[in-house]
């Protein structure tokens, strides 16, 4: 009973003095923020002292680290699990959880998105350009065998169902999930630790969008290699464990240059005047230098690309931008392609086009595809 107790004081004693370092640490940084911060009265008026406060203690709190860590570990080495959102596969292959599970709020935003597509496509065909579409599959259609995960059926069907409602709109689209298929026995076509494609599944993916088009080559583009850097996916931080347990913490990426062999010499490049015929929007899937997607892209067409993506913002930003821009009512920009993530449809998203006139939506079905032969392939 003795030993018991004097056990019990001695941890006892080691957490007051372990919480006693964790706050004495914690002194010297707060000291510094309300000497040096010459605006902390100015923020304490504006309710924002406490915010910024706040920030200063966690990156300063010298056990916050070590305790992300362990909790991390513990949590991946018991149940083989992280943070919520991702979910661990065999060989360190990470998946978001958003790609296996639908429910009924998943069904408004889809439904809704759909229709904001149909709308905002109308519009761009009124203007006179030709819209392919380019739904780009979650990463668990391709690699969903590594991990243990049920797929909820609407959510396997949902890539189906979305090209289903492009056809039945008329709308002319690209079969990416075929084209990354077929090239996936050759190279990973996603990224390990990522939500995103590699270079390899954009490459190819941008072969099957200049097959479909078939334009006319203007330039002679050159796609080489330049590197081979260590890259850590995006998914890595659900999963913060500490050195040596869990998924490899990087994974090689190549990276791409794209550039014309020829000098470009007439006169509307050289005074900057020129406008591209293909207009890409989309999102991180294009945005992002790792993935070169563009770059791939101008190489397959023979074409400069005039490029509306961006990252962590959604499809119809991006669109949005384009329909704001000078481009989109520029006869010299004849052909729009659209990446759209599948996993993007069904989170709510802000519109597009609003408003209760849509009248070209009476003759879409009549007009059909502006761009010929597009769509059928993907059926």
């Amino acid at each position: 009973m003795i030993a018991i107790k004097r056990a019990s004081h001695i941890n006892g004693w080691l957490f007051l003095l372990a919480m006693g370092a964790g706050l004495l640490s914690l002194l010297a940084p707060v000291g510094h923020f309300f000497m040096t911060g010459t605006a902390a009265w100015q923020q304490f008026r504006d309710g924002e002292l406490v915010r910024h406060l706040e920030k200063q203690v966690d990156e300063a709190f010298v056990l916050r680290q070590p305790s992300i860590a362990l909790w991390a570990d513990m949590n991946y080495l018991l149940f083989r699990a992280g943070r919520p959102g991702v979910l661990v596969g065999d060989n360190g292959w990470l998946f978001t959880r958003e790609e296996f599970y639908f429910d009924r709020h998943n069904e408004t935003a889809l439904e809704q998105n759909l229709q904001q597509i149909q709308l905002a496509t109308c519009d761009l065909q009124r203007r006179g350009k030709q819209v392919l579409m380019l739904p780009l599959p979650a990463k668990r259609r391709l690699y969903g065998q590594r991990v243990a995960t049920a797929v909820v059926p609407a959510m396997e069907a949902l890539y189906p169902r979305v090209t289903g409602a492009f056809a039945n709109d008329g709308l002319a689209w690209i079969n990416a999930l075929q084209i990354l298929e077929q090239a996936a026995p050759q190279q990973p076509v996603f990224m390990r630790t990522d939500t995103h494609w590699s270079p390899a599944g954009a490459s190819a993916v941008a072969a099957g969008v200049a097959a479909a088009l078939t334009l006319p080559g203007q330039h002679d583009y050159h796609t080489e290699e330049v590197a081979v850097q260590p890259y850590q996916g995006d998914l890595l931080r659900y999963l913060p464990t500490s050195t040596g347990i869990g998924p490899q913490r990087s994974e090689p990426l190549a990276r791409y240059q794209t550039a014309p062999r020829e000098v470009a010499d007439d006169a509307a490049a050289l005074l900057g005047d020129s406008m591209p015929a293909v207009a890409l929007v989309g999102t991180s899937y294009s945005a992002m230098d790792e993935w070169h997607f563009p770059g791939f892209l101008q190489q397959q067409l023979g074409q400069d690309v005039l490029v509306f993506a961006l990252e962590a913002k959604g499809p119809f930003q991006a669109f949005r931008e384009f329909l704001d821009s000078p481009a989109a009512n520029d006869p010299r920009v004849r052909y729009v392609i659209w990446e759209v993530p599948e996993r993007a449809l069904i989170q709510p998203m802000n519109a597009i086009v609003t408003g209760d006139n849509h009248a070209c939506l009476d003759h879409r079905r009549e007009s059909g595809s502006a761009v010929a032969g597009l769509g059928g392939t993907g059926r």
